[in-house]
């Protein structure tokens, strides 16, 4: 046998498997028995009858020292390298948390700045941009956000270069839609509101009016007319209670008061006339002899065909008083001629008061806004 440990190279006894500092490390440090001599048995061969090593496989000797041809079991056997096991189990749970904490911060993230990218590119808005900025500061396609963003920025200005003149309040409401946090919002909200007033005043009705109304209140836009909305709606707005015959005589006394005096025929203008009226529009009060007298000469000096009056006698609306006279509302829209273009001007509400021959005492109108367009 070699007389040279086969660990450090360093003289042994002959006898020995190892030095004496390798056999005492081993049995040390990996809590293993080390025989005191190289034994290679078979079975049937007599050794010690002790726990021995022969070839590295633990066996067992019965009294006499014949070697027993099977191993001992598993629970017979001493335990193995704990500190390997427990160094294996360590590296293990390691690589599991490392693994881990690697899919949640660049897997996982990775996902989710993908995923909320593509919500952008779908929204295509320069809110849905910012999201993304202000979520992946640092995400692979922050750049490319800000240059989308950028490009919207130029195109905002663009349309609402091209809106400011619309007319059409559905363009001006696909642009507050597609350009949520627009700096031009309180420019389109004024121009919608004014362009929603100027459709109410056509349509110059306690319907459209309420309408107005309701929408202002829910911040479409500002209300800016929200006042002359209230007031005109409760002119248009049958709160009094309707008597068939009533009504019906005062529509015949509107509709035929209103067709005489646009063609200024002063027979006509006379049968729905009072004898004495108290107001005429703008002109003051008088007889009605002196107010046909006027219409008459006016209609002659004018170059051009005088002002029709174009009543809308479904939205008239009316009250009896307590001495038994018809204060009435009615929808009127004005059409004349014009640089010789006929043109058609809404939103007056001419307020009519009859007695109770259905004649007329006092008649004056409210006008539309001016600024209104």
């Amino acid at each position: 046998m070699s007389l040279f440990c086969p660990l450090c190279g360093k003289h042994k006894p002959e006898k020995a498997l190892f030095c004496d500092v390798c056999k005492n490390k081993i049995e040390k440090e990996y809590e293993v028995d080390v025989p005191a001599k190289d034994n290679v048995a078979v079975a049937g061969e007599k050794i010690p009858a002790e726990l021995k090593t022969v070839d590295n496989k633990y066996v067992v000797a019965d009294k006499e020292g014949v070697l027993l041809a099977d191993p001992l079991p598993e629970s017979a056997k001493p335990r193995k390298n704990r500190r390997n096991l427990f160094i294996w189990v360590l590296i293990l749970a390691v690589l599991l948390v490392g693994g881990f904490l690697y899919y949640g911060q660049v897997i996982r993230k990775s996902n989710l700045d993908r995923s909320q990218w593509d919500m952008a590119l779908k929204e295509n808005t320069v809110n849905g941009y910012l999201t993304y900025m202000q979520a992946f500061p640092k995400g692979k396609y922050y750049n490319l956000a800000e240059e989308n963003l950028m490009k919207l920025k130029g195109n905002e200005a663009e349309v609402w270069k091209n809106l400011q003149k619309s007319e059409n309040t559905a363009e001006l409401r696909d642009f507050i839609a597609l350009y949520p946090q627009s700096p031009y919002h309180p420019l389109i909200a004024r121009r919608l509101d004014s362009l929603t007033w100027v459709a109410t005043l056509n349509d110059n009705t306690a319907e459209s009016y309420s309408a107005y109304m309701v929408m202002s209140q829910s911040g479409e836009f500002s209300g800016d007319y929200f006042g002359e909305a209230q007031e005109r709606y409760d002119m248009l707005f049958q709160s009094y209670p309707v008597t068939q015959a009533d009504l019906d005589s005062v529509k015949m006394a509107v509709e035929g008061f209103f067709s005489a005096l646009s063609g200024v025929n002063a027979n006509e203008i006379s049968n729905y006339l009072a004898p004495s009226v108290f107001r005429f529009f703008n002109s003051g009060g008088g007889t009605r002899e002196k107010i046909v007298g006027d219409l008459l000469i006016s209609g002659a000096r004018a170059q051009t065909p005088t002002i029709k009056y174009l009543p809308n006698m479904n939205a008239v609306a009316y009250e009896k008083t307590l001495i038994e006279h018809y204060k009435v509302n009615v929808p009127v829209q004005k059409s004349y001629a014009e640089a010789g273009q006929q043109k058609t001007v809404s939103g007056y509400i001419v307020h009519l008061e009859l007695d109770r021959n259905f004649q007329i005492i006092t008649i004056t109108e409210s006008k539309p806004t001016p600024d209104a367009v």
